[in-house]
């Protein structure tokens, strides 16, 4: 997320006030990044949060979880909704020379979750879900996960998202900036994967061979992004949406990167990693909340890197080096407050 964050002014993305600073190259590489992040790994997360939901929910039961869910999600997200981020975005006036009273700010503020999306629609997908264990409804049981099970989810998913998109093509909001509906199909169905993965224990018998296929297919589908380049002509405008083969192509090629990644890296996880050590157990206690204070940390890097002489994948490094750190030093202080650690 800090690299995806860090990328936007290097690859002429408008970036709240930051001045957009590129060359040819450094945009064809880094829209590159950005496409194929934008791809899968939102949807990965998706994925492991609903893995993780059924076992919660079973220990907790039904009650308990939704309040745990609440204070851990709807707590943090709360706290920057109404006071961080409008802090954030009154400091980017004074950074810009154009101050005004933090009263008249709000009065023209425009109330956004930034980031936070994230947490608004995990929410809505985790209640969804204890709707669904109340209704007299059970998911199909699939013991072995093969390839012609995938193949069917990614031609669902990529089928899908290309109706959606031609109505709601890249960059359109639902009217309360909850989740952008054309990406709501690969969110929701990695979501459901993911729960479909704990109950049938997909994770553990999925076959290494099956994961690495799908590893390589999304792997080589990652790196077919030229063509994907070609197809837009160089305006990506071309295949955010409507009724039109290049959407259909680029909605197929998503799709393809997104499941092929999403399972293949899954099963090589399983395959590699099987030891943790001391320092990886407190990065991982540190990521949530790193995500939650990353954004203002990137943005003010890269507001103080304008100007500066050096070339823009340069300037990209020093901030994706600069989010991870200060984003990691705030998380560790963060965290020691008293209740911190009950809700991040």
């Amino acid at each position: 997320m800090i690299a995806f964050h860090a990328a936007a002014p290097y690859a002429k993305v408008p970036w709240y006030s930051i001045q957009e600073e590129t060359t040819e190259t450094t945009e064809f590489v880094l829209a590159w990044f950005l496409t194929v992040c934008a791809a899968f790994f939102l949807s990965l997360f998706f994925m492991i949060s609903g893995y993780f939901t059924p076992g919660s929910y079973k220990r907790k039961g039904g009650y308990t979880f939704l309040r745990d869910r609440f204070l851990r999600l709807g707590i943090p997200f709360a706290g920057f909704f109404f006071v961080i981020m409008p802090l954030f975005m009154y400091s980017l006036t004074w950074l810009n020379s154009s101050p005004v009273s933090y009263k008249e700010f709000l009065v023209n503020y425009h109330w956004d979750s930034h980031h936070l999306w994230f947490l608004e629609t995990l929410l809505i997908f985790t209640v969804l879900y204890v709707i669904w264990q109340v209704l007299p409804l059970h998911m199909k049981k699939i013991n072995t996960l093969n390839n012609r099970h995938i193949l069917f989810f990614t031609i669902i998913v990529a089928v899908t998202t290309f109706l959606v998109r031609i109505w709601f093509p890249i960059g359109v909001w639902d009217p309360f900036k909850l989740v952008q509906p054309a990406y709501l199909p690969q969110y929701l169905g990695l979501f459901i994967a993911g729960v479909a993965a704990y109950r049938n224990n997909w994770v553990m018998t999925t076959p290494k061979s099956v994961g690495l296929t799908w590893l390589f297919t999304g792997g080589v589908a990652a790196l077919l992004f030229l063509g994907i380049w070609e197809v837009a002509q160089g305006d990506y405008v071309t295949l955010t949406g409507g009724a039109h083969w290049r959407p259909f192509v680029f909605a197929v090629w998503e799709t393809v990167v997104c499941v092929g990644l999403c399972v293949g890296l899954t099963i090589l996880f399983r395959e590699t990693v099987h030891t943790t050590s001391k320092l990886l157990r407190v990065i991982s206690t540190s990521v949530y909340t790193m995500y939650l204070v990353h954004l203002p940390v990137v943005v003010y890097t890269q507001y103080y890197l304008v100007g500066v002489s050096l070339h823009p994948l340069i300037k990209f490094g020093v901030v994706v080096l600069t989010g991870i750190l200060v984003s990691f030093c705030i998380s560790l202080g963060v965290q020691r407050l008293p209740g911190a650690r009950k809700i991040l």
